[in-house]
């Protein structure tokens, strides 16, 4: 299929929600780990989210993450893990006192769930400022490594892991939320497990961006075949709404590796530096090239990566003092 093929099956946006029934789409190859075949992003007509098909099972999903893949990837000597350790420490403060993440810095420490923790990187940072973490995560290996850290990390995900209800303060979704081809049943049931007025903090790619729509199949931030949903500001808002949340800001930035990446892949078609210190190093080193990217970015009307802020709603004094009373 190309840009102009249309696509005819009964799948529905993971944004709006909308049929994707002679959605347009395109295809696009797995540039980061060169897994065999084609992939293809059906484009939603009403808000331009994005889904990846053919839809695929969870044990196949499973098995487009290598151990090298890089939230899971820790086989590294001693010198090489501690310039490893330095950049993603560095990585980790960044992102603290950024959006989504710096509405922790609004809230007193409490409970905290980390949908997608990987190595457990950011659980631990928020560990060390007073947060109870609790890590989720569908590789075994990744898991055993954040628990080791001593993060509360439980091997799954959200259909398959027990949760306290109405217990939690916080759930992040720090580019995890693209990875599940069902974002409004994850969302629905971390609105469950949170306590009322609970935040949701999500930083997904931007699938609207001018990035994703110049370089399409190889924008960096596709991630073919491991991203299954791809969001614009509008899909992001509409999806957080439709599992009960109520959003409080939607906003863009500029990640350090999304456009030297792109162009990467735009030159030789696949990433030079897949995993392990090289590629951690040539992130890091992306930096050089961020306020050019900033300025591309602020040119075509927004960053590369989304960021939504959303909360469960607190039931008014009304609405609970009917539901006690019961019917009649």
């Amino acid at each position: 299929m190309n840009g102009a093929d249309q696509h005819p099956t009964g799948n529905r946006c993971p944004g709006c929600g909308a049929s994707l029934d002679g959605a347009k789409s395109f295809v696009g190859v797995d540039r980061l780990h060169r897994t065999s075949g084609q992939f293809e992003v059906v484009c939603c007509t009403t808000c331009e989210s994005g889904l990846t098909l053919p839809r695929v099972t969870a044990a196949e999903l499973a098995g487009y993450y290598p151990s090298e893949y890089a939230p899971y990837d820790d086989a590294l000597g001693p010198a090489a893990g501690a310039i490893s350790c330095a950049i993603r420490s560095w990585q980790g403060r960044r992102a603290l006192v950024h959006e989504p993440l710096r509405a922790l810095r609004e809230i007193p420490p409490g409970r905290a769930l980390d949908i997608g923790c990987g190595r457990g990187d950011l659980a631990a940072s928020l560990q060390a400022r007073g947060w109870r973490v609790t890590g989720i995560e569908p590789s075994e290996a990744a898991c055993r490594v954040a628990s080791d850290r001593g993060v509360d990390a439980r091997h799954g995900t959200l259909t398959d892991v027990d949760l306290d209800a109405a217990a939690y303060d916080v759930a992040i979704f720090q580019h995890s939320l693209e990875h599940t081809p069902d974002p409004s049943n994850d969302l629905a049931a971390v609105a469950s497990a949170l306590r009322e007025g609970g935040l949701v903090l999500v930083t997904a790619p931007n699938f609207g961006s001018w990035q994703s729509r110049a370089f399409r199949s190889c924008w960096y931030h596709l991630d073919l075949p491991r991203h299954r949903s791809h969001f614009t500001a509008r899909g992001l808002r509409s999806v957080l709404e439709r599992s009960g949340l109520q959003v409080e800001r939607v906003s863009t930035s500029t990640s350090t590796v999304g456009l030297p990446a792109t162009l990467q892949y735009r030159l030789f078609g696949h990433c030079l530096f897949p995993s392990g210190l090289p590629l951690r190093v040539a992130a890091g080193l992306c930096v050089v090239v961020l306020p050019l990217s900033r300025l591309f970015d602020g040119m075509g009307g927004g960053g590369d990566q989304l960021h939504a802020v959303a909360r469960r709603a607190i039931a008014s004094s009304m609405t609970a003092a009917i539901a006690s009373a019961g019917p009649g």
